[in-house]
């Protein structure tokens, strides 16, 4: 048995999972919560302290014993975390760890360490050159939730020597975190009343500005030689593409939608963009989202038609191809706004998991989620013919041992008798926008009305628009196991603790049920509505196609993970510092990538997937491919008419 290829009896690529597919928002959500604790639960001075200096006084020997450990392996490394957790309050004290010497030395490898051999004939994009495939249509990514970089453009005193550097998306946002983690937070944060910009301390005469990191290297790595979009470019470079043929639309995740064109005109920039590369090249765009992306693509196609012009979608966009998206919401967003956690919380372990409790709890980490009004755009909506346990035999919330229904599950949230002060900015979408299962009706011969703005983040609520030439395509993963329900019970009282917390003991998955889907979207929010919901000619009145494309996830075999555990011992034997190891556990040519994958993020690099996309930007077409139960879904869908 290859001891490496797991920590606690869960195999490495899960943990890499957990820790970068949707939990960025967990850690942007606990690391912000420093500056909110007073509001919530006294800290104690001296772990506030500790936590302060954590980066200058950790020590570089600790992570040296961890890697060891990792590379090793044992089945005790879950007894190992268990004892740091209880151990943790003295050592944050005494401040014993070192990690500043592994922060300065990890680097971001070059793009070919994410190839197995790095050989050029390995590349999709070169192949798929070589027997003709070439430049064609402009290419527009949107990227999706937490992956942009957001760099500093005015803030306090604290951080004025970060002018336009990343305080999120890079291993300088780490140092940052470390050296004033209160600073760094209040800098990342939006202000709860109106979801945009906070105002600076002390005096509040002048807004904190944090904006989006532009250009393809806004989005291509996350951190440390994590790609994100980064293999994906590459295959379009290969093929022909550059700077003049296709263009990274990056944007704050932060934002509600609505305020992305408030106060960065997103959707007009996104507008002249893509009119300016259809100018230049005389062919129709290509849009390419991941994520959340495609829940912003549709949001921006009803901006589009309603406020520039009906035939705007038709006259300029050729295909559409979402990767991923959560096309009717997620239910991991849904936890975190309504308890400030979620699974991928509790996939880190007990140990790992009482030690940031200890620090950020529950409250600060709702508090500080609540303030970015995205997660609300991504929460599930479709109500009970969607989320109820009729479709896969699960509800979205098991409270108390009682089914909720979808609506009584977004009441637990919000309500007309109980809308939370921090939530009432987005109280429409709440209460109305999100709680719409279909369009408004339309007499024969009428043209679509316009849906309410609230609505338009909906997509079973608000119609596409009529382009009868555009193709829709829906790429994702399947056959990774997604949190669908959640066991709850009503344990507090939102004043010293949050009311409704998860059991973990449950279930055998830390309170969650689980299902089919990539790990962050299940698999109904991913394909049903390609499937049958935009069959409905009032949610897709010009018939436009929209084709099915699902990659089976086949996560590492016991021979890949030997090798990985070949070459990390032998950059040990080398001399290799710490950080140079965490490098190589990072990049893709040891963790990531090499293999097909169905994962949430890891799909961006699935060669066939790449070639499906390069096949499609080059104008061809692709087949649909359902390798899931996702018929058998839509047939068991009843979708009111």
């Amino acid at each position: 048995r290859v001891w490496f290829g797991e920590i606690c009896g869960i195999p490495l690529h899960r943990i890499y999972r957990r820790i970068f597919s949707y939990s960025g928002v967990f850690l942007l959500g606990i690391m912000c919560s420093m500056y909110m604790w007073p509001a919530s639960i006294p800290m104690p001075e001296t772990v506030s302290s500790a936590a302060a200096s954590l980066y200058a006084n950790t020590s570089n020997e600790y992570l040296a014993d961890f890697m060891d450990r990792v590379m090793d392996g044992t089945a005790k490394m879950r007894e190992l975390w268990d004892e740091q957790a209880t151990s943790f309050k003295g050592r944050l004290q005494d401040a014993s760890f070192r990690i500043q010497d592994v922060f300065r030395s990890v680097k971001v490898p070059g793009i070919d360490t994410f190839r197995s051999s790095g050989a050029e004939e390995d590349r999709v994009g070169v192949r798929m050159n070589r027997q003709g495939v070439t430049v064609r249509h402009p290419v527009v990514m949107i990227p999706g939730i937490i992956t942009t970089g957001l760099e500093v453009w005015d803030g306090e005193d604290c951080i004025r020597t970060w002018f336009r550097q990343r305080i999120w998306g890079s291993t300088s946002m780490m140092r940052q975190l470390f050296t004033d983690p209160e600073c760094w937070a209040r800098h990342l944060a939006l202000n709860a009343t109106t979801g945009l910009d906070p105002l600076q301390r002390p005096h509040y005469n002048r807004s904190i500005r944090v904006r989006p990191a532009q250009g393809f290297e806004s989005a291509d790595f996350f951190v440390a030689g994590y790609w994100v979009w980064g293999l994906l470019i590459e295959a379009l470079a290969d093929i022909g593409y550059d700077y003049n043929t296709m263009y990274m639309a990056s944007y704050d995740w932060r934002l509600a939608y609505a305020d992305l064109e408030k106060r960065d005109r997103y959707f007009t920039r996104l507008r002249n963009q893509i009119e300016t590369l259809v100018s230049l090249t005389g062919e129709k765009a290509v849009i390419v989202t991941h994520s959340m992306g495609g829940n912003v693509w549709h949001y921006f196609m009803q901006w589009v038609t309603y406020r520039v012009h009906r035939n705007w979608v038709h006259d300029y966009i050729s295909a559409e191809v979402d990767i991923s998206a959560p096309m009717l919401g997620l239910p991991k967003a849904y936890y975190s706004l309504l308890m400030g956690d979620n699974r991928d919380f509790a996939a880190m372990g007990r140990g790992f998991s009482d030690i940031v409790t200890h620090i950020f709890g529950p409250m600060s980490r709702r508090t500080l989620w609540r303030t970015c009004s995205s997660l609300a755009m991504i929460m599930p909506v479709g109500g009970d013919g969607i989320w109820n346990g009729n479709l896969t035999g699960r509800p979205l919330v098991q409270l108390d041992g009682r089914n909720l229904s979808a609506a009584e599950a977004m009441d637990l949230l919000a309500s007309e008798e109980n809308m939370p002060e921090e939530l009432k900015r987005i109280s429409p979408w709440l209460l109305d926008g999100i709680r719409r299962t279909r369009p408004a009706e339309v007499r024969r011969g009428a043209s679509v009305p316009e849906p309410p703005e609230h609505v338009w983040a909906n997509m079973l609520a608000s119609p596409l628009p009529f382009a009868p030439e555009m193709r829709k395509y829906a790429f994702y993963g399947v056959g990774v196991p997604t949190d669908v329900t959640a066991v709850v019970g009503d344990t507090g009282d939102d004043v010293n603790s949050v009311r409704y917390t998860v059991i973990r003991h449950a279930t055998d998955h830390m309170g969650y049920h689980l299902g089919n889907g990539d790990y962050a979207v299940p698999l109904r929010s991913l394909g049903l509505m390609c499937k049958k919901g935009w069959q409905d000619p009032q949610r897709n009145p010009a018939r436009t196609p929209c084709i099915v494309r699902e990659y089976m996830d086949n996560p590492k075999s016991a021979a890949t993970v030997a090798d990985d555990m070949a070459a990390l011992q032998a950059a040990k034997a080398a001399g290799a510092s710490p950080g140079q190891m965490l490098t190589m556990m990072l990049s893709g040519g040891h963790n990531r990538g090499g293999q097909p994958s169905g994962d949430h993020v890891d799909i961006l690099g699935n060669k066939e997937m790449l070639a499906d996309l390069l096949t499609v930007v080059s104008g061809g077409e692709v087949e649909e491919r359902i390798l899931s139960d996702l018929e058998d879904i839509a047939t068991k869908w009843g979708d009111p008419r």
